[in-house]
């Protein structure tokens, strides 16, 4: 009897992350993920895949292997693929970002997905408010850290950890050839630095046979300012207090709740309120129903309101929080009047408000999301000349949701697992500059244990 793992996802690349583990009778993924720029080879733009036809588009183009006892009849409906009855022992769910759960909307519903219970209520909060992120039924499955999961005779462990994202975890799994750890996605310079402590701790105890570890910055074109969530706050504290009377805006990924929380704070240091994204606001309000995860709470927080843009129909779920918070919805209008008042969440989707809002020249735009690691990229581009025409100054702050390189050899000496493949990373093959037993995995490809 030997472990085997077999990378569909997560290879060479950041994201993605389809990682099937088999040990005995025991088949069963790590994450179920969809790559950045997924099928950019082959869509852009207008020029798309039909959904409508399920996984007909991406199998004519090999861009999901074509994987027995994995897909649901209805996404292989219109392919020439055959359905075959499931196969596999189960999905380990990482955490809610979508390179690492998009691909569980073409998985059979009859395969459990266990995941940790924040973790469901983020992705239910996303499919209500976009039919992008709806996943379809599954067998939900909920855990909380450290609940032992048996699946047909391997014991998975899940351990949280921190990262930009809640209810993130990495797990320790005890099969019969063997120990596995997996790190999913996580750092230690965040505000729960203490959970990814934990893991590693745990990790090191399990004395594992190999280590399953992701390495989104072991990249030389990684220069990241190592901020960490308190940097953010304390540099966008000075930032905001420079700009009286004038605007100040802010966009970060819409599942950090962290950077929520972290801006929100920004906002009572500096004598503003808080204006945040009806999607933001939607998912804190079914955050706050999990009494062990520390959120704004929307409705009762001094400091906080909820932008509604003016659209040609109304949207059921946006209602809903109109009906509920009423006195605490604005729109393009208040925010123009209020301006020097205000710190307001803004995604790059939502830039046309600007139009509207109008905001004084010389307000700032903090830009807390990751850098761009390639010069010229388009998005940034369009992001550059929005901000000149209205005169906005960028400011680039940002913890990262991830293990620095220096970190992550940290983490990798501290574990000292046997071997060692690398995953989430562009560049797997420098694993090898500070750690043995590296193995480089390649897509497809099995490796024995």
């Amino acid at each position: 009897m030997q472990m085997k793992l077999t990378v569909h996802g997560g290879a060479g690349e950041i994201g993605g992350n389809k990682i099937l583990l088999e040990d005995g009778d025991a088949r069963i993924w790590l994450d179920m993920g969809l790559p950045f720029g997924f099928g950019e080879q082959y869509f852009v733009n207008y020029l798309g895949p039909r959904d409508r036809f399920g996984l007909r588009d991406y199998l004519e183009f090999d861009l999901v292997p074509p994987i027995k006892g994995l897909y649901s009849k209805e996404s292989l409906k219109e392919t020439t693929f055959p359905y075959s009855a499931p196969g596999f022992s189960g999905v380990l769910l990482s955490h809610a970002h979508f390179d690492h759960s998009s691909m569980l909307g073409y998985v059979d519903k009859d395969i459990p997905v266990h995941l940790g219970e924040c973790t469901r209520t983020i992705l239910e909060a996303w499919a209500a408010t976009s039919s992008r992120a709806d996943l379809g039924e599954h067998d939900y499955r909920t855990f909380r850290s450290k609940r032992r999961i048996k699946l047909d005779g391997v014991e998975a462990i899940p351990v949280h950890v921190d990262h930009s994202v809640p209810a993130a975890y990495g797990y320790i799994l005890h099969a019969p050839s063997g120990t596995a750890v997996y790190t999913g996605d996580l750092r230690r310079h965040g505000p729960h630095a203490e959970m990814t402590a934990e893991f590693i701790d745990a990790a090191r105890a399990a004395k594992p046979d190999v280590l399953i570890c992701e390495g989104t910055r072991v990249d030389p074109a990684d220069t990241r300012a190592p901020y960490s969530e308190k940097d953010v706050k304390n540099l966008s504290i000075e930032e905001v207090k420079k700009v009286k009377g004038r605007l100040a805006i802010v966009t970060f990924y819409p599942r950090d709740v962290d950077r929520m929380r972290t801006f929100h704070e920004v906002a009572h240091a500096t004598g503003r309120d808080f204006v945040l994204s009806a999607k933001a606001a939607y998912l804190l309000r079914s955050l706050e129903k999990d009494g062990r995860i520390k959120v704004p709470r929307v409705k009762s927080d001094g400091g906080l309101l909820v932008y509604l843009r003016r659209l040609a129909r109304s949207i059921p779920w946006e209602e809903e929080l109109r009906d509920e918070l009423s006195d605490r919805i604005v729109g393009a209008e208040y925010v123009k009047k209020h301006q020097g008042e205000l710190l307001l969440q803004l995604d790059f989707t939502h830039f046309t408000e600007l139009i509207d809002i109008e905001p004084k020249r010389g307000s700032i735009f903090i830009h807390s999301m990751s850098e761009p690691f390639e010069e010229g990229d388009i998005e940034d581009e369009v992001k550059d000349r929005w901000l000149d025409h209205f005169g906005l100054v960028e400011h680039q702050l940002h913890a990262s949701g991830h293990l620095s390189r220096k970190e992550l050899e940290s983490m990798v000496k501290e574990i000292g697992a046997k071997k060692l493949v690398p995953i989430h990373t562009d560049r797997p093959e420098m694993f090898k500059d500070f750690a043995s037993g590296v193995i480089v995995p390649e897509k497809g490809k099995t490796i024995s244990i």
